[in-house]
């Protein structure tokens, strides 16, 4: 028996998507809104939450091109895509506004949004900025992300200040082939990587942050050459690691009872002066660093990472970068970490052992003369640390 042609036509109408919903004129949400559907706003319209808005969607998300205004509202939902904003200029303000349980809580194309006080928690991506963003970040909650609590890439000039990040997945914040314009007074605690600045083109300066019981608090990889300056990273499992062409400069720090201070690996010859060490079991450690390996295996290691899509750059990246600007400045198998003050049991032991001393606190070729690499050895490389400080550069109140 045939169905008739009308159920066949409701069959076919309940099986379909459900169409995006677009708003024409400016408009307010308020109380308790429910969507499974895409909401757009597009430019020239504006958005509205009042407080205490309980915005949920089972399906879609709210992507945004004219501006949104929220205060004190949640949207949430459960693999849901999240809020977008595209071109977004400072009229677009949320504030003490919670998103969770997207696939991407807050993605931000472009533009200069105001975010202040986000709470940002339990999505796959907590906010991710691109597109040469220039939002502003601050006195934000970032917790329980699968994957990242904040990613700022693609040249994104954000500010990001006075936030929180903390239990995340994999990482607190990540900073990819961008350069905040300020990223200052942030907490990192109890994240496997506390804070990730990975490839060439990245060389933010991080200043005034707190890096608290983390696996790893700072991770610098991939040719990446940020300036660290004035945190507190303490109680760490590493404090900061270096590998794969990372030469920050690291200056005016504290180090303070973390089992590995800094580790450093293949060919990362950072600046590191300036800074105290206390409490650390070891305040640096060289593994898999010679400039011996650098100078024979260093180039062909990059070109096979980039042919592959690999360290050195991907997509659009990877084109742009040349080994000249990858080469180490000085390869003359040493690090440089002069000027620095290594607690009352260091300066103690540096006094006993003098310039040519072996310190137990820094592990390099004076400890392991060479290290295999697919069957060869290579020297490793020794720390330079004469002259050192006889005494603190910071104060306790000045810790940030």
């Amino acid at each position: 028996m045939k169905a008739p042609a009308v159920f066949l036509l409701l069959l076919l109408l309940g099986a379909a998507p459900a169409h995006a919903l677009t708003l024409t004129r400016d408009t307010r949400w308020s109380g308790e809104l429910r969507f499974a559907e895409q909401v757009t706003v597009p430019a020239g319209v504006a958005l509205e939450v009042a407080a205490g808005s309980r915005i949920s969607f089972t399906a879609g998300g709210l992507e945004v091109a004219g501006r949104l205004v929220a205060e004190q509202a949640r949207f949430s939902g459960k693999q849901w895509d999240g809020v977008t904003l595209k071109g977004c200029d400072a009229a677009t303000r949320l504030r003490a506004v919670e998103i969770s349980g997207a696939r991407t809580g807050l993605l931000v194309q472009g533009g200069a949004p105001v975010l202040d006080q986000l709470a940002v928690r339990d999505n796959e991506v907590g906010i991710e900025l691109r597109g040469k963003s220039a939002a502003t970040v601050r006195d934000g909650v970032f917790t329980g992300n699968r994957k990242v609590g904040l990613f700022v890439k693609d040249d994104s000039a954000a500010s990001v200040t006075g936030c929180r990040f903390e239990n995340n997945g994999k990482y607190g914040a990540y900073i990819y082939r961008a350069r905040p314009a300020a990223f200052s007074g942030n907490r990192f605690s109890a994240n496997p990587v506390g804070l990730m600045i990975a490839y060439f083109g990245s060389d933010p300066k991080i200043e005034g942050n707190r890096f608290e019981n983390n696996e790893t608090a700072i991770e610098v990889d991939r040719a990446a050459q940020p300036e660290l300056r004035r945190n507190l990273v303490r109680n760490n499992r590493t404090g900061l690691f270096l590998q794969r062409r990372a030469d920050p400069l690291v200056t005016g720090n504290r180090f303070a009872d973390n089992q590995v201070a800094i580790r450093l690996a293949f060919s990362s010859y950072p600046r590191i002066t300036g800074n105290d060490f206390t409490g650390n079991p070891l305040a640096l450690r060289l593994e898999f660093q010679s400039s011996t390996w650098e100078r024979e295996q260093g180039a062909a290691a990059r070109a096979g990472e980039v042919a592959a899509v690999g360290a050195f750059g991907s997509g659009q990246g990877a084109k742009t970068v040349t080994e000249a600007e990858r080469r180490p400045a000085n390869l003359d198998g040493t690090v440089d970490a002069h000027g620095n003050w290594w607690g009352d049991a260091g300066s103690l032991e540096l006094a006993r052992g003098g310039e040519q001393g072996n310190p137990g606190f820094i592990f390099d070729g004076r400890d392991q003369p060479t290290f295999r690499e697919k069957g060869k050895d290579y020297p490793l490389d020794t720390v330079v640390f004469a002259p050192w400080s006889g005494a603190a550069h910071t104060a306790r109140e000045e810790w940030p």
